[in-house]
């Protein structure tokens, strides 16, 4: 029985040998290569994010005295009332714009070694907005029992965002993008301001309150920084930050006035000043069309 078995199994290892050995000479497929990114071509995406503003910054410009209205302590051009008005405006309203900020994008690369540069420009709807109210009170010399309050509102918006920029990166390790970008930006902006003044002297006519608003588009720059990954073929996502600076919108309202039996007593102008510049932060996805 012993050697039976051992006859059988002789018969099997001499059957599987030849398979064994040709499975032994089977040539060994090659691995699959690594996927080729290419970066040259055009591309277009979506980007969305968060931007934040500076805030509202008020000047007094001028301010006078009518002594035509003979009031004790009128000392032309300038008397206690006056600065006393002057020095009761608001210096600043801390408005703190910021909100959503996203849109579109479309651009071109050219990739030379890890080198790639190219062009990118992008369109984006924002409702960047913030306002805020200040009271101050000043006391006019020699009246101390009639301080004076001024209380402002200021608000500001930026209603919508584009760029046309250059973009310079590097491969550290393809597929990753590492990038500077800087060029032309543009947007829509509104800044309103508004007024009004409580003085307490008993013979004093009413005060009307005064307002100014401007809506209007400028034009400045923008810098930043990003990085780009391309996920797979024809398909990257990014991160990006932008500093932009569109300059400054102004507005005046009429002068706040102080009248006494309808003659103006004091005028003061004031002058506001907003600089539209912030910070923007986005992620986006695009596809390459190469």
């Amino acid at each position: 029985m012993k050697k039976l078995a051992t006859y059988v199994v002789g018969i099997i290892a001499l059957i599987g040998t030849p398979v064994l050995a040709a499975d032994l000479n089977k040539p060994v497929p090659p691995p699959r290569p690594a996927p080729v990114y290419s970066w040259t071509g055009w591309y277009a995406g979506l980007n969305a994010g968060w931007s934040n503003n500076h805030p509202i910054d008020n000047s007094v410009t001028s301010d006078f005295c009518n002594t035509a209205a003979g009031f004790i302590g009128c000392v032309a051009p300038l008397n206690s009332f006056s600065n006393a008005v002057a020095a009761a405006v608001p210096g600043q309203f801390n408005t703190r714009p910021e909100g959503f900020i996203g849109g579109d994008q479309i651009g071109y690369n050219v990739q030379s070694g890890p080198v790639v540069w190219g062009v990118e420009t992008d369109f984006q709807g924002a409702n960047i907005k913030g306002s805020d109210s200040q009271a101050v009170t000043a006391v006019p010399v020699g009246f101390t029992a009639f301080p004076i309050t001024v209380t402002g509102t200021g608000s500001q918006k930026l209603d919508w965002f584009g760029t046309l920029r250059g973009r310079l990166g590097y491969l550290p390790a393809n597929p990753l993008l590492v990038y500077v970008t800087g060029g032309l930006a543009y947007g829509h902006v509104s800044l309103s301001t508004s007024f009004s003044q409580t003085p307490t002297y008993p013979t004093f006519d009413p005060i009307m309150p005064v307002s100014a608003s401007t809506s209007e588009i400028l034009a400045g720059w923008t810098i930043g920084t990003g990085l780009e990954w391309m996920f797979a073929p024809n398909w990257t996502v990014k991160g990006e930050y932008l500093y932009y600076d569109l300059g400054h919108a102004t507005v005046a309202p009429p002068p706040l006035t102080v009248t006494v039996g309808g003659t103006v007593f004091t005028a003061i102008g004031i002058s506001s000043e907003a600089h539209f510049s912030g910070n923007i932060a986005r992620l986006g996805v695009n596809y390459h069309f190469n």
